[in-house]
């Protein structure tokens, strides 16, 4: 399945800062009653000290992920993603794809 086909939204804290989010439709419950968005809060690589900080001052995030890429379909996001605990999907986005 491609990332695309979940409806993915990318977020910032306000319009002036960093794109340090990605929001998209749970795989597992897609076109259900329980349809449900999931969220990650990511820093870009080279960037993690900054976007940490400036992530941990207007969040609170316990996890922080990796995101390579500008374009929903190629985006990868590491490491994995796992809302399990709440009856959710666990897997990965590499290169646009779900698995």
């Amino acid at each position: 399945m491609k990332l695309a086909e979940l409806e993915p939204r990318w977020w910032a804290f306000d319009n002036t800062g960093p794109r340090v989010g990605l929001t998209f439709i749970c795989p597992c419950c897609k076109g259900t009653p329980r349809e449900t968005r999931l969220g990650v809060v990511f820093h870009h690589k080279g960037r993690e000290v900054i976007e940490d900080a400036y992530i941990h001052a207007h969040e609170d995030a316990k996890f922080i992920w990796t995101e390579d890429g500008e374009i929903v379909d190629q985006v990868t996001i590491t490491p994995s993603i796992d809302a399990s605990k709440n009856g959710h999907w666990h897997g990965f986005i590499t290169a646009g794809h779900i698995s």
